[in-house]
């Protein structure tokens, strides 16, 4: 069934219709009356895409759309997602809107938007930093009523689990005193432990203490829903192992999938590793080339920075959803295995190697704080099954564990038990119980079957 949001995009997302329909309302709504939507879940789970159809909607219902994307983690520019998003609408505008505002509240608003402080001098007002920045926030709010203008506004704020302290100050108060404008505010951030201060409110609509705020927690797919968005002609044993690394995160599926002929840019909109600082995305690296789990001590080791930073970085990829605590407070582990292959596939070759002796040597010296870590040959799922063929065996070879598909492709590129122990940093009796699984599950005996059933006899990595 389609809802009107999706008829007016001629599109909608596969199995969201649910979230379609709460858009929808919010945007009816908030032509009576200012309105907040919010949309929180982990990393590529789809909420860009919903924001984008609810821009196009609003777009062919007449409202003016002003969208903006907050940058870096505590990036140093005051309001910058609400800058973002407003500063072109009100170059638009014009001179007519300072006489609208006033003064006092243009020269405080001039400090924090650059289309207002255009051919102005210095502003007379407060800088967002001083004591009076209360008075500047309020100045934002009449400001974001006067751009509704007639049309009505809608104001989207994206990426907010990464806002500066004064942008959620901001809404914060939006929430509690919306503007008296035909306004819907409709902010998306991932459920990270930055995002703390907006759960907040969502305790407080929760009480009904703000019943025009709405709140939407994007969960992932179910596995039929994500199955839709793979190609019909796909090899059932690739489509289920990318179905279970991706665990039902849309975007993560589609990066499995394209992995295979492509390579992974660090660009792509699928896999957006842009708003990483330097240093985090090192730290990335380096644990996709440890491997689950690692410590900060080994990604230190691998990174060749200091521990101090690596864990500021961890701190960073933690805040962005991307990493967890392995129930240890000196290990972690990425969110989605699969999002370390996606890393290792989008560092340099060069560096990669380097950094994969650097790692053999931290595990040798006993400087991975008593872990092992798995040295990530390639952990992406698509380069263990890209070729596989149907046939015979393919639910049960669909069944195995991510490690349990590595040793079974590399039993049938011919490696001894012992090569497979030293290539994925295993013991050898560990390597024996994995192909004791692979056994029971595939119903097979030998190692000559495993390689009939994987289609990789002879076939090195």
């Amino acid at each position: 069934m389609e809802t009107a949001l999706s008829q007016a995009t001629g599109s909608a997302p596969v199995g969201r219709h649910q979230e379609l329909l709460v858009l929808e309302e919010s945007l009816r709504l908030a032509r009576t009356s200012a309105r907040i939507v919010s949309l929180a879940g982990e990393p590529w789970v789809g909420k860009s895409r919903l924001l984008a159809e609810l821009i196009a909607a609003a777009h062919d219902d007449g409202w003016t759309v002003a969208a903006g994307r907050a940058g870096r983690l505590g990036g140093p520019v005051p309001f910058e997602v609400f800058v973002d998003a407003l500063d072109d609408q009100l170059a638009r505008i014009g001179p007519d809107l300072a006489g609208r505002l006033g003064p006092r509240e243009t020269d405080r608003l001039a400090g924090v938007f650059p289309a207002l402080a255009a051919g102005r001098p210095e502003p007379s007002g407060p800088a967002p930093a001083d004591p009076d920045a209360y008075w500047l926030i309020r100045a934002m709010r009449t400001l974001i009523g006067q751009a509704a203008e007639a049309n009505g506004l809608l104001l989207v704020l994206d990426d907010v689990h990464r806002a500066d302290p004064l942008s959620l100050q901001l809404l914060d108060h939006l929430v509690r005193h919306p503007p008296q404008a035909p306004v819907l505010i409709a902010l998306a951030y991932r459920d990270s432990p930055t995002a703390r201060h907006l759960s907040s409110l969502r305790t407080l609509r929760a009480h009904g203490a703000m019943p025009s705020w709405r709140h939407l927690d994007v969960a992932p797919l179910p596995e039929r829903d994500a199955a839709a968005l793979l190609p019909s002609g796909l090899d059932p044993i690739r489509r289920q192992l990318l179905l279970r690394d991706a665990a039902g995160v849309p975007g993560l599926l589609h990066a499995l999938r394209d992995a295979g002929r492509l390579p992974v840019n660090p660009d792509a909109a699928s896999v957006d590793f842009r708003a990483l600082s330097p240093v985090a995305w090192r730290t990335a690296c380096s644990a996709a080339v440890l491997g689950d789990p690692f410590t900060p001590g080994a990604v230190a080791e691998v990174a060749e920075l200091p521990v101090e930073r690596v864990l500021g970085g961890l701190d960073d990829l933690q805040s962005e959803g991307l990493i967890r605590p392995d129930g240890h407070l000196r290990r972690f582990r990425f969110r989605h295995p699969a999002v370390a292959g996606l890393v290792l596939r989008a560092t340099d070759a060069g560096w990669r190697y380097g950094a994969q002796g650097r790692a053999l040597r931290a595990t040798q010296q006993g400087t991975a704080q008593g872990i092992a870590p798995g040295i990530a040959q390639d952990t992406g799922a698509e380069a263990l099954t890209d070729g596989l063929p149907d046939g015979p065996g393919a639910v049960e070879l669909a069944s195995l564990s991510r490690r349990e598909v590595q040793v079974a492709v590399l039993v049938s590129a011919g490696f001894t038990n012992q090569q497979i122990a030293g290539r994925m940093q295993l013991s050898p009796k560990t390597v024996e119980t994995y192909l004791s699984r692979i056994f029971k599950k595939l119903g097979v005996v030998s190692r000559t079957q495993v390689a009939h059933l994987m289609g990789r006899g002879g076939r090195h990595l």
